[in-house]
């Protein structure tokens, strides 16, 4: 029989495999020995849910989302740095620290690497976290607690924490790793949904969403630079501090100590040399006088701290020829063009092709077969292009766009209104091998060894001719049998396949490809319906009440379950035993909107749109974009213009900022109001 003594060594020996492969990338164990310990712990706190501590390694994800984000005081400003661009604004700040110092003082430097991510606060009490801000405005930040509990190189429990006061405020930049903000944005161009810009704008985005499990799937990181108690340094020296945060748990990035200006130089230089092999996004090197008391002597300006500055690198750019445009098929028959380059260098990285999005882009940009442009790596592996380079010779047609499918040869069609172009044809290769890779990716139904070398035989030999046949179809001996595989292969794979049956459902709806349906609808749905069936019987009129579902994503489902031929892939995907069902989400037991659908229009005096969107939906509400005949209220604030006035036309119930408060508290006289 297990005891307490035993589950707070397993909690210790799973924190200490989180460290060693979040912090110091050096695990010492597998993914699956791994999941064995944490389904252990999980088992044991299933039957004792009154002995959970906060700090135990599965309460990193909450539950239900939550309805707003409270705002909070930090402990003291979290200010911005002035800038440098080069060796000379260097040693001008270098002359004015001196200054401020007082002639022979001598000062040294400590030089981080500037990460390109987001400032937070985080305070500790008794060694355990106990709340998370973002810098905001540097005087007042968000409380995203339970978002930062999701990063598993934040720790919920300090090591040596018994060194340490019991208060204490560690700072850092949370950033989403390059590999990762690759693969969020592979994910979200599948989906057909807006590429993220850089990793920062995807990192501030999911810091900041109320459910903390979309924030645990963005896997973030996070790296410490400031250890603070009440507001000030707790210790004398940055190089100090640097080596009692990497000592507690967290993870610092590459820092130097310099004696002097040409060290701090010398390192600079060193830093964009290896700046691409990075595994995240850095855009400079920040300096920072070292010791305390040197700090408090040179104090700050309104803006910036006197004793600190960022060195900040030259863009990325580059310029080169257009040789051609290429349009790539995705699972939805999306084409999507891709300039083909001149190889030309940009910041240590050989650039041969460049994304264009989509005709409008192309249109916009006015770029054609010859053209010379300009372009910009900035936090993505494929670049953008910039624009056109004036003075140079131009290619000598504009770019036509295709009337057939590069792949299968099909007519290619453009909705009215919508900036793609699509292969008509069902069977198309391209979409079935795409579908495929979408299918079996990690963060849809998770198939390890199912990738794109293997699909593309799989599809070549007529083995696998749509999602279902992976379990109908597939046996040891012929996948054996296929180049590169071999019979250990060919049985992990299989194994890999039988254990996706299993999965939950909200993966199963992902992993149809359902146009404008991502990870995040995806579970709204599992948890609105609970099986497939509901889901597939469900009107259109009934989709649009799930929670963050609109006309639009509710219409695309419903076409979706609609075609025979994808009703049919669910039958036999249930017959090949997969049918998960989840517990329906049970709405809030106050809803006085329920059924309710509202509009919002104006500027409210206390609230943003989208806060109260949050507040309404959370009330059992649907907020939509238009005025129409379904609409039961509109909310107007200051400068309310054409939905105030289409209001009134039909006679609709308008309510000021007093008025939806008080629906909101559940006033008997809803309908009267």
């Amino acid at each position: 029989m297990t005891d307490s003594s035993d589950i707070a060594a397993l909690r210790d020996e799973i924190r200490r495999h989180e460290r060693l492969y979040y912090v110091e990338d050096q695990p010492e164990i597998s993914d699956a020995a791994f999941d064995v310990l944490m389904r252990r712990l999980q088992a044991w706190e299933a039957e004792h849910p009154d002995d959970i501590p906060p700090d135990s390694p599965t309460q990193r994800v909450g539950g239900e989302p939550r309805t707003g984000l409270v705002k909070a005081r930090h402990s003291s400003p979290l200010l911005s740095l002035d800038n440098a661009y080069s060796e000379a604004e260097l040693r001008d700040f270098d002359r004015r620290v001196r200054e401020g110092l007082g002639e022979g003082e001598a000062v040294a430097y400590v030089a981080e690497l500037k990460l390109d991510g987001l400032s937070m606060a985080i305070a500790y009490e008794d060694g355990r976290l106990q709340r998370g801000l973002t810098r905001g405005d540097g005087q007042t930040g968000e409380d995203v607690t339970e978002n930062l509990r999701t990063i598993r190189s934040i720790p919920l429990a300090l090591a040596a924490a018994a060194e340490l006061p019991p208060d204490i405020e560690v700072r850092g930049e949370v950033l989403m790793p390059r590999a990762a903000f690759q693969r969020l944005n592979q994910e979200r161009e599948d989906d057909e949904l807006p590429r993220f810009a850089n990793p920062r704008n995807a990192a501030a985005g999911a810091v900041r969403v109320l459910d903390a499990r979309i924030t645990a799937a963005r896997r973030l990181d996070f790296f410490a630079y400031s250890l603070l108690q009440r507001g000030r340094s707790l210790l004398p020296a940055q190089a100090e501090t640097l080596t009692a945060l990497a000592r507690l748990g967290f993870k610092v990035s590459r820092w130097q100590r310099c004696e002097t200006l040409e060290e701090t130089w010398g390192f600079i230089e060193r830093c964009e040399r290896d700046r691409e092999a990075l595994p995240y996004e850095i855009d400079g090197v920040v300096l920072k006088v070292d010791r305390e008391e040197q700090r408090q002597k040179l104090g700050a300006t309104s803006k910036f701290p006197r004793w600190a500055i960022a060195y900040k690198y030259a863009a990325r750019q580059a310029v080169t020829q257009v040789l051609d445009i290429v349009m790539s098929v995705g699972r939805t028959g999306a084409l999507t063009p891709t300039a083909w380059l001149e190889p030309v260098a940009v910041g240590g990285v050989t650039v041969s092709r460049s994304t264009l999005h989509n005709l409008d882009e192309i249109e916009r940009l006015g770029v054609r077969v010859g053209d010379w442009v300009k372009i910009e790596r900035s936090g993505d592996v494929i670049p953008k292009v910039l624009g056109v380079e004036p003075g140079r010779p131009r290619g000598p047609h504009p770019y036509q766009p295709p009337e057939q499918c590069p792949v299968c040869g099909s007519g290619v069609h453009r909705e009215p209104g919508e900036v793609i172009l699509r292969c008509v044809n069902a069977n198309c290769p391209a979409k079935l091998k795409e579908s495929l890779h979408h299918f079996a990716r990690r963060g849809v139904m998770n198939i390890g060894g199912l990738g794109p070398a293997l699909i593309e035989q799989l599809t070549e030999e007529g083995m696998v001719r749509d999602l279902a046949d992976l379990y109908e179809k597939l046996d040891a001996e012929k996948l054996a049998d296929l180049e590169r595989m071999g019979k250990k292969s060919a049985e992990k794979l299989l194994a890999e396949i039988e254990r996706s049956r299993h999965n939950a459902l909200w993966r199963v709806i992902y992993g149809l490809g359902i146009r404008f349906v991502g990870e995040r609808t995806a579970q709204l749905l599992a948890e609105h319906f609970g099986s497939l069936d509901a889901l597939i019987a469900a009107p259109a009129e009934e989709l649009e009440g799930v929670e963050e579902v609109g006309p639009r994503i509710a219409q695309s489902i419903h076409i979706f379950f609609e075609e025979e031929a994808n009703r049919v892939l669910v039958r036999r995907l249930r017959h090949a035993g997969i049918d998960p069902h989840e517990a329906r989400r049970k709405p809030a037991a106050h809803q006085p909107l329920q059924g309710k659908t509202l509009v919002l229009t104006g500027t409210l005096a206390h609230f943003t749109r989208d806060e109260m969107k949050q507040r309404i939906q959370a009330a059992g509400g649907k907020v939509t974009g238009s005025v129409s005949a379904s609409t039961d209220f509109v909310v107007a604030g200051e400068e309310a213009g054409g939905k105030l006035e289409k209001a009134r036309t039909l006679g609709i119930a308008i309510l000021d900022e007093a008025g939806i408060e008080t629906l909101l508290r559940g006033s008997p006289n809803n309908e009267d109001t």
